[in-house]
């Protein structure tokens, strides 16, 4: 289980960093093309072909399964916290079992859709410059499939350990 469980924690961490990456890049282009712009009258081509196709894509799903490692998603729990333990475990295994096949479905389908992108080439042609857009498709799976590992890492854990669904450490 440890192995797994350093495996999984560093492709998390490995994505979380590509994120990072991404954001930054994308403050650097952002404002690159607005300089460009007024002090050259020009700017960058194909700046929003790669912000919107690759930073933001990568800043939206790569750290899905951060999130999910420090059970740091949104959540009300109004009601659920009144509840006895044994029940709030049982719901909270149910809801990360319906968000792992939800997320599964979405990784699933991104895939197909990436694999559909690749063979033929999808790209953008913005300011006479072409800018290839299939490696991006392949952003949003790896996105998911790594919440879905998480998911079913923290449902395995729990039925193996009886581990605490909501931890404050990252596994």
């Amino acid at each position: 289980m440890q192995a797994i469980e350093k495996a999984l924690g560093g492709a998390i961490g490995g994505a979380t960093l590509v994120s990072a990456v991404a954001l930054v890049l994308m403050m650097v282009h952002i404002t690159a093309d607005v300089a460009a712009k007024f002090f050259l009258s020009s700017p960058l081509p194909g700046t929003i072909a790669i912000v919107s196709n690759y930073y933001m894509v990568a800043v939206v799903f790569l750290p899905l399964a951060f999130a999910e490692r420090g059970s740091k998603h949104i959540s009300v729990e109004i009601l659920v916290e009144r509840l006895a333990l044994p029940v709030q475990r049982r719901l909270n295994s149910g809801a990360s079992l319906y968000a792992a096949v939800i997320f599964g479905l979405l990784t699933w389908r991104g895939v197909e859709e990436a694999l559909r992108k690749t063979q033929v080439s999808t790209f953008i042609i913005e300011q006479d410059v072409r800018i290839d857009t299939w490696p991006a498709f392949y952003l949003m799976p790896i996105g998911t499939g790594l919440i879905v590992a998480a998911l079913v890492y923290k449902i395995a854990r729990y039925g193996i350990r009886g581990a605490e669904f909501h931890v404050d450490r990252a596994f």
